[in-house]
């Protein structure tokens, strides 16, 4: 049998791409890129007020962000197909320690969503399923997950994009905290 390197190119090309997705992913997790900088950001603006259906029967209709006016709070979109919102699921846990966490599942099948809440926790306040993305759309999401933290007047204090972990929790949801008052 002969040696073709022609064999060899997509052995490399698959090794190229590992690399470079642990190298950006290990950037990601130990805060050396921004994942701020991707997009646009509602940083600053005021949160729109979404109405959704909940994702468990309660005694209230529907998940209104109306309903929220007045308070600070926090809004984690996710969904059970995620991988990346199973990773941050320890530190969504801890956010709501300090500040209501508000969940917005988009694009899941309702069965999937209660399996991940089963799986690794809920500590979310309610749940709004999105089933199309348009209300996520709306309040400024791009790619899942993503956290918002809201001010009391409904100013969105800060929009992060990607999973959240310790480092952001010591970091920017940190500071968001105290700019709210509410340092844990």
């Amino acid at each position: 049998m002969t040696f073709r390197p022609v064999f060899i190119i997509p052995v490399l090309i698959f090794f190229l791409f590992v690399g470079v997705s642990l190298w950006g992913l290990l950037a990601i997790t130990n805060g050396s890129r921004d994942t701020q900088s991707i997009g646009f950001s509602m940083e600053g603006q005021a949160i729109p007020l979404v109405t959704l259906p909940l994702l468990k029967a309660t005694d209230q209709d529907e998940f209104s962000l109306t309903d929220w006016q007045g308070q600070a709070y926090a809004i984690n979109v996710w969904a059970s197909w995620c991988p990346p919102c199973r990773a941050e699921a320890p530190a969504i846990e801890r956010l709501s320690e300090s500040l209501p966490v508000l969940g917005i599942n988009q694009r899941d099948e309702q069965e999937n969503a209660l399996d991940f809440l089963n799986t690794f926790g809920d500590p979310y306040t309610a749940i709004g399923v999105d089933r199309d993305g348009r209300a996520s759309i709306e309040i400024g999401v791009q790619a899942l997950p993503e956290t918002l933290i809201i001010g009391p007047d409904g100013t969105i204090i800060l929009h992060h994009r990607g999973p959240i972990f310790a480092n952001e929790l010591n970091g920017v949801i940190r500071d968001a905290l105290i700019t709210l008052g509410m340092a844990p």
